[in-house]
């Protein structure tokens, strides 16, 4: 199936390593020009080596603090700089670190909506109005199942995801006209770097093996395993393309059934 991605132009935001990287190479597999963005200069530059080597379009990579609005007003300049146009935003960054509610004070709760929330609403009003001027866009917002299984002891995680899902309808309803289309991914329980991170540390903790660990986890997914950051970066790739021209304002959940609801 042709997606019709080739010389379109994306930016994706935590391209680094897990879900970004894979997105970022899914895109540039099927011919889009791939801007690479995320905080770590030398991890960005490592990722963009070894994506150019199976790209069919152009890939730059672009170290940025999502934090600073000087830094992402620099990423979407050089980015139209380099290639004159802006098709595709994925925002994929940051990630944000469980926070127990009775825990958190003013500042850790401000820091938290920084790295997640704040860095996707300063690179949306950045990219829009490029897609205007096309009359054409995607913007995909990867979130996470937390949006939608609140639990105080992960009230950060939560607080982030449910606003980027209500960023996501927001943004469709108003954007549909100008030939915009506005979706989000909801991630579960994905083998990603981090995800194999925090399974050592629980590891070495507890006294486990790996699959003792991971047994909580993968029963409550119908499917019984974990899933693969690819498998979340076809469905990004999907929702960026041409085959998507009828699909706005949805959360699709990549989860192995682990959100089923009716």
């Amino acid at each position: 199936m042709d997606l019709g991605l080739t010389g379109r132009v994306a930016i994706v935001t935590g391209a680094s390593r897990g879900i970004g990287r894979t997105c970022a190479a899914a895109l540039a597999a099927e011919g889009a020009h791939v801007v690479l963005a995320s905080l770590d200069p030398a991890r960005n530059a490592e990722a963009c080596a070894a994506i150019k080597s199976q790209a069919k379009g152009k890939v730059l990579g672009i170290p940025t603090d999502f934090t600073k609005d000087d830094a992402v007003r620099t990423l979407f300049d050089r980015t139209m700089s380099e290639f004159g146009r802006l098709d595709i935003q994925v925002n994929n960054a940051a990630y944000v670190g469980a926070g127990d509610f009775f825990a958190l004070d003013e500042k850790k709760l401000a820091e938290a909506f920084e790295h997640k929330l704040n860095g996707t609403v300063r690179c949306s009003r950045y990219a829009i109005p490029h897609m205007r001027a096309r009359k054409w866009g995607r913007i995909v917002n990867v979130a996470g199942g937390a949006a939608w299984h609140p639990q105080l002891g992960a009230i950060t995680v939560g607080l982030n995801n449910a606003a980027m899902l209500n960023l996501t309808v927001a943004l469709a309803n108003d954007l549909g006209k100008d030939g915009i289309l506005v979706n989000a991914v909801v991630p579960t329980s994905i083998r990603t770097e981090r995800h194999d991170e925090n399974i050592r540390k629980a590891m070495q903790k507890s006294g486990k093996s790996e699959a003792e660990v991971l047994a909580p986890r993968t029963s409550r997914i119908p499917l019984g395993r974990m899933g693969t950051s690819e498998e979340v970066s076809d469905v990004v790739t999907f929702l960026a393309s041409e085959r998507a021209s009828f699909v706005t304002g949805s959360a699709w959940a990549v989860d192995g059934g682990a959100s089923a609801r009716m």
